[in-house]
């Protein structure tokens, strides 16, 4: 059923369900935090980050239950444009027309005066502007799981006895590969030579942030003997 005529938090909801996904699980696909997935699913849209952050969220959500990104974007404008909510200032991320009410549009002023308190109230802005953003990156860092990527990109076919993996993570962060503890360098860049046996070779590297946040990623590698 279209999502207008369920409502957004249900049409997520029974789109999960169709997946037999958990929202646990649908988090560590994701990497959406379980919390924003909640509120979601509950339509409790007032606990969701601003709306240019809304745009990944609702990518991603598009992507793992083969839904319309953009069928999910308009029904979760229609959801803020008739509730009680504040309007979000950044709503036209979302590429749509936004206007409450029926106040007329003020007409542009066909000159600008540059004053030392107009510059002053610019720049102070910018500063907040730059402020918040970086409180709500450093925000997302402590709370969300470490940053990992590793090489061999994908699963592989190989004839060679080893293989080098290889890879990127936060610092300070405790990596394993295998269950075995890996050095990771003040750049977060790491490297361990795996032997492997003959058929298939199972690679998992785990990486658990000063929080307990776990991101781990797994390859199969094939060893082909004569």
């Amino acid at each position: 059923m279209p999502v207008q005529k369920m409502g957004l938090s249900e049409f997520l909801k029974e789109k999960r369900q169709e997946k037999n996904l958990t929202l646990e699980r649908l988090s560590d696909l994701t990497k959406i935090q379980i919390y924003h997935l909640e509120a979601l699913e509950s339509g409790q849209f007032e606990k969701l980050p601003p709306a240019v952050y809304c745009i990944g969220i609702f990518k991603r959500l598009s992507k793992f239950l083969d839904a319309d990104e953009n069928e999910i974007m308009e029904a979760y404008r229609n959801k803020i444009e008739s509730s009680t909510l504040t309007v979000p200032s950044d709503l036209a991320y979302l590429n749509f027309p936004f206007q409450t009410g029926n106040a007329p549009i003020a007409k542009k002023q066909s000159y600008f005066i540059l004053t030392p308190s107009k510059l002053m109230m610019f720049f102070g802005g910018l500063l907040l502007m730059l402020l918040s953003g970086y409180l709500w990156y450093q925000f997302n860092f402590l709370i969300g799981p470490p940053n990992l990527a590793i090489k061999p990109n994908e699963d592989a076919v190989t004839k060679e006895e080893t293989i080098l993996v290889s890879g990127r993570t936060d610092s300070g962060i405790d990596l394993t590969i295998n269950g075995e503890n890996t050095y990771v360098d003040s750049n977060g860049s790491f490297e361990k030579s795996i032997q492997l046996a003959a058929g298939v070779n199972v690679i998992e590297v785990k990486a658990v942030n000063n929080f307990g946040k776990v991101s781990t990623i797994i390859r199969q590698i094939f060893r082909e003997t004569q």
